[in-house]
């Protein structure tokens, strides 16, 4: 096959054939409401899957599918248009439906909300991906745990960035070949965090540790299933061996540290993520079906900061917990029927 063709033809409908992608954005987007329950009102949590495990599944199907999409259609301008489409009007909904409705649910006045700098600090912070700058509006949820309004978002600044970056890499990959290019970015990542490994165990300064576990790094997963969809002809042919080793390293990177393992874990986990998806075939059924998870990341987080403003959890934590739960597929179903459906229909 030649270097710019990346993946054959035949490739590329296998993937696009019977998967439980869908089950799996279920799985995760339901991990991830329950994790951020518990954590928002100080409950133990009793989930198996942790918010970090959510997180690195979201980045692996993320990159695989969306590089097949690019590949598939060849297009930039269509890729773009696809992109944007897909992300950007759910969210910024989202951010402005949360300013509304902080207007109304504040200890403030609306006059001294609407007058208050910060709540425009958060419209521009949040608008533009970069809910960190300023994550809370004026007199809303504070006498919660967390005052965040929606701490799921931080996430959304990293699937931005790989967007941007797929059409550069994909790019380079047509012209130095895709091995180079694999080889390079996973060599660059094992040194990294070969670097600031060493300097965190030798060095007390703590701008060692968070920039070696900064969220940041969660970017290789996006890669991770990038490389298993460019070399997916090798992946179904070697599955039955290659899902086994990874189910036995994942379970010796869970009892012991072993920082080879550690060097090349985000490609154990994806492995196991797209091989899932693709070998659990009774897990199908969704696929005939909307898919609102987007939405139920989108609306999960406020809804539940409400439910403990008002105090529900503290009456009843799992009354609290379904309300929430109700609440939050309504409104994941509003936004897909109104917003998200009829502009990808466009």
């Amino acid at each position: 096959m030649e270097k710019s063709k990346l993946i054959s033809d035949e490739i590329i409908e296998r993937v696009h054939r019977d998967n439980c992608f869908d089950f799996l954005r279920y799985l995760f987007a339901f991990s991830l409401i329950l994790v951020h329950f518990c954590t928002l009102t100080e409950t133990e949590q009793f989930w198996v899957i942790s918010g970090q495990t959510r997180v690195k599944a979201f980045f692996t199907i993320t990159g695989f599918l969306v590089v097949y999409s690019f590949i598939r259609r060849g297009n930039i301008k269509v890729y773009i248009r696809k992109r944007i489409n897909r992300i950007i009007p759910a969210y910024m909904v989202v951010v402005l439906v949360c300013f509304i409705a902080g207007i109304i649910l504040t200890k403030l006045s609306p006059t001294q909300f609407l007058c208050d700098s910060q709540s425009y600090h958060y419209l521009l912070a949040n608008l533009s991906f970069l809910n960190f700058l300023e994550p809370s509006l004026p007199g809303l949820f504070t006498d919660n745990p967390d005052i965040a309004v929606n701490g799921s978002l931080w996430s959304m600044k990293y699937e931005v960035l790989f967007y941007i970056l797929v059409p550069f890499i994909i790019w380079l990959m047509r012209r130095k070949g895709k091995t180079t290019i694999m080889i390079v970015i996973f060599a660059f990542h094992i040194v990294y965090h070969g670097l600031f490994d060493y300097l965190e165990d030798h060095y007390t300064n703590p701008l060692f540790s968070a920039v070696n576990h900064a969220s940041f790094n969660t970017i290789i997963y996006f890669f991770s299933g990038m490389a298993i969809l460019l070399y997916f002809d090798y992946f179904c042919h070697y599955i039955k061996y290659i899902f086994p080793i990874c189910v036995l390293l994942t379970i010796i990177l869970n009892l012991a540290d072993i920082s080879i393992l550690n060097y090349i874990e985000p490609l154990i986990f994806s492995s196991l993520i797209i091989g899932t998806a693709y070998y659990l075939k009774p897990l199908n059924f969704l696929q005939r079906y909307d898919n609102i998870s987007y939405g139920l990341y989108l609306y999960h987080f406020p809804v539940t900061q409400i439910i403990i403003q008002y105090k529900i959890d503290q009456y009843n934590i799992f009354l609290a917990f379904i309300i929430m739960l109700i609440a939050t597929t309504i409104l994941a179903t509003i936004s897909w029927r109104l917003i998200e459906k009829p502009i990808l229909k466009r």
